[in-house]
């Protein structure tokens, strides 16, 4: 549209992009502003009347403009009253004054001024949509980790691990080890033989390699076994019976195991049943460097994140139940006296029998212990937080190593829900969860074992952590390749 005012050689013209902008009939800001400019530079005095052709050519547009408003945003209430205005001010250049102004510019300025007036709240509406919109599209980005370059593919990795790894693996580490300290004071309180004990701990850790026995022979029943599968397979069978035998072989090692390999069965279970719904997954392929690198990386892991349990949250889990009910007698240092005056507050200070010997006097610490869900939710955030860092740092490495990288580069699999098939549910159960069982009843057997036989010895209660936690590191090293080809299966002719 052309707005024409005719001094002796003046011309001034409104673009048409003024007029007409996407998603806008009529750019309302630069209008104004070209027109509040033609009237500052066009002194009044030097004007001349625009003739009702000029008027109307100028006024079309507008005129337009608002009856599209209104065929688009079914708002005439407020739009056709303008459009009276704008008649008005085509018959009149100086009768329309609603801000005390007149002549057709200032005229048609303040008609502007009114429309835009009326028209904000739909600005603001159209704004909001559009951040909206904007916010919408990053989240949908974030949400199938389809960010561009490197910090916004870590930054899609990272959330998607945290929200499922990390959360799910904290949730299930402080409930196995609120059922570890639930079961191990039943145990004590009821004075459960060595013998029910010794029952309990070797069928819960022999579970493992039973369901790994199965998943083998299924594999060959259905021709997907190959050589991988084979050795990974073999290999945790192997380490699986080397440490059962470690149990049996360590005096008390096996009736300890009976909380604590039963806490860790249920854990390895919820986390494949979790993982049956909602599975996670990354674009690696598995690789014997980045499996190497991978080992090593989960095993330094492991020994931090035991080493911080050990020392910051130790009160937790059966072990926390086995360290009270195991005091020294009185006469050593920091032996039943200190316990049993704790015990005698929680119990309203009622008094024991006198005559009560030291091994029933630890029976009643034992029944009056109460949770320390402080350290349980420590445990939770650093085992959560080891599995956060493996899945990132060992899906790096193990991405780094393959013989073609993706363009891409590593992400981990977004977050996603299904219905699982019967294969799905055989493959989870006799090969995930087969693996992941025997690994947890392996590192159980190792830290009790070794914390059980080390202790025999002249060496500090520091020392035989750092030792049992270093071994831990070592098997996780050496169960590597069978967590990660257990699944490098071969598809059924």
């Amino acid at each position: 549209m052309t707005i024409v005012g005719t001094t002796q050689h003046t011309t001034q013209s409104i673009p048409e992009a003024h007029l007409h902008k996407a998603h806008t009939v009529i750019d309302m800001d630069s209008l104004e502003e070209t027109l509040r400019m033609l009237d500052r530079e066009i002194p009044a005095g030097q004007r001349a009347p625009l003739s009702s052709q000029d008027m109307e050519l100028a006024l079309s547009s507008v005129e337009g403009a608002i009856r599209k408003i209104v065929e688009e945003r079914n708002d005439a209430q407020r739009t056709i009253p303008l459009l009276d205005h704008i008649e008005l001010l085509i018959d009149d250049p100086g009768s329309y004054t609603p801000n005390a102004t007149s002549g057709l510019e200032t005229g048609l300025l303040a008609c502007l001024e009114d429309l835009k007036s009326s028209l904000e709240p739909d600005r603001f509406i159209s704004r909001a949509q559009k951040a909206l919109a904007y916010l919408s599209d990053q989240l949908g980005k974030l949400a199938r980790n389809e960010f561009e370059g490197d910090a916004g593919r870590w930054a899609g990795n990272v959330t998607h691990s945290v929200l499922r790894t990390g959360l799910v693996t904290a949730t299930l580490t402080v409930i196995r080890q609120l059922i570890g300290f639930t079961l191990e004071k039943t145990l004590q309180s009821n004075a459960t033989s060595p013998l029910t004990r010794n029952v309990i701990g070797s069928i819960v850790q022999l579970i493992g390699p039973l369901l790994n026995v199965l998943g083998a022979i299924r594999d060959e029943c259905n021709g997907t076994a190959n050589q991988e599968t084979r050795l990974a397979r073999l290999l945790t069978l192997t380490l699986s019976l080397v440490t059962f035998a470690a149990a049996v072989t360590v005096p008390s090692a096996l009736p300890a195991l009976a909380s604590f390999g039963s806490q860790m069965a249920f854990y390895t279970f919820a986390q494949d049943m979790v993982s049956l719904f909602c599975p996670t997954g990354d674009n690696a392929k598995a690789n014997p460097g980045g499996t190497a690198v991978a080992g090593l990386l989960n095993g330094a892991l492991q020994f931090l994140s035991f080493t911080a349990m050990n020392y910051t949250a130790p009160h937790s889990g059966p072990g926390y139940v086995m360290a009270q009910g195991n005091k020294p007698p009185a006469h050593e240092a920091e032996g039943l006296s200190f316990q049993l005056s704790a015990w005698l507050e929680q119990q309203n200070a009622r008094a024991p029998d006198a005559n009560l010997s030291p091994e029933a006097r630890a029976s009643q610490i034992v029944e009056s212990l109460i949770l320390v869900l402080g350290h349980d939710w420590l445990r939770g955030f650093y085992n959560g937080g080891a599995d956060v860092l493996g899945q990132l740092f060992m899906g790096e490495a193990m991405h780094a190593f393959q013989e073609t990288p993706s363009k891409e580069g590593f992400r981990v699999t977004p977050l996603t829900g299904r219905i699982p098939t019967a294969e799905q549910i055989g493959n989870q159960l006799f090969s995930t969860n087969a693996i992941r069982t025997s690994v947890g009843q392996v590192i159980m057997a190792v830290v009790i074992s070794a914390s059980r036989y080390f202790s025999t010895l002249p060496i500090s209660k520091e020392w035989v952590d750092h030792i049992a936690n270093a071994l831990v590191a070592l098997v996780v090293f050496a169960l590597r390749p069978g967590t990660t080809y257990v699944n490098a299966r071969t598809q059924p002719g």
